[in-house]
C-alpha cells in the first residue's frame, strides 16, 4: 500500500507543476497577443517570449508523458 500512496503523491506533484506550466504558457501567449506592437521595437523581447513558449511546451509534453506513466503504474499497483 505504501508504493501506491507514493505513486499518488508523485502524481499530485506532477499535476501541480503541469498546471503551473500551462498557466505560464497561456499567460505568456496572452501577453504576446496583447502587446504584439511592442515587438517591432524590441525584437529581443519577441525572441525571448518565443523561446519561453518553446521551453514551456517541451516541459508540458514531458510532464504529461510522465503523468501517463505514473497512471499506468497506479493501475498496475491496484491489481
Amino acid at each position: 500500500m505504501a508504493k501506491l500512496d507514493e505513486a499518488k503523491e508523485r502524481l499530485g506533484l506532477l499535476k501541480f507543476w503541469l498546471g503551473a506550466f500551462v498557466a505560464c504558457f497561456v499567460g505568456i501567449g496572452a501577453w504576446c497577443a496583447t502587446n504584439y506592437k511592442l515587438f517591432s521595437d524590441a525584437y529581443l523581447l519577441f525572441v525571448l517570449s518565443a523561446l519561453a513558449e518553446i521551453v514551456l511546451l517541451y516541459l508540458i509534453y514531458n510532464l504529461n508523458k510522465e503523468t501517463k506513466n505514473i497512471l499506468k503504474e497506479i493501475r498496475d499497483l491496484k491489481k
